[in-house]
């Protein structure tokens, strides 16, 4: 296995388990919203947002492995790599740090090395 291959994996890995960390704290997260008594439609959204965020973790982990192992992806990597950089440029933003921020800003930084180690796709010649 190449070195950029074991970053891609190790970027997936990140990923993954953040999104699983973050499903842990679902049920913790809306018991305090339910008990606090915020507007249950506002609990609501709260709650679809969380699951489509650790969905989005999920998803995304899958997607690199597997857009990796295809020829000539670099660029596509780059453009993945787009979702991890601005989740932690909008977490940094509106949050601040916290481990959730350091674990997607790992995963984006390890995307955007291997995008950068990985051999340019070739143009087709024109006819």
């Amino acid at each position: 296995m190449t070195f950029a291959r074991c970053l891609i994996l190790a970027a997936s890995i990140v990923l993954l388990c953040n999104g699983l960390a973050h499903l842990l704290g679902y049920t913790h997260v809306i018991a305090v919203l339910t008990r606090s008594g915020v507007n249950p439609e506002i609990v609501s959204a709260i709650q679809a947002i969380w699951l489509i965020y650790t969905l989005h973790l999920v998803l995304l982990s899958v997607a690199i492995v597997w857009i990796s192992r295809l020829p000539g992806t670099r660029s596509l990597l780059l453009f993945l790599a787009l979702f991890p950089v601005s989740d932690a440029v909008l977490m940094f933003r509106f949050i601040g740090p916290f481990i959730g921020l350091y674990a997607v800003s790992v995963a984006a930084l390890l995307l955007l090395v291997v995008a950068w180690l990985l051999p340019r796709a070739e143009t087709p010649a024109a006819k």
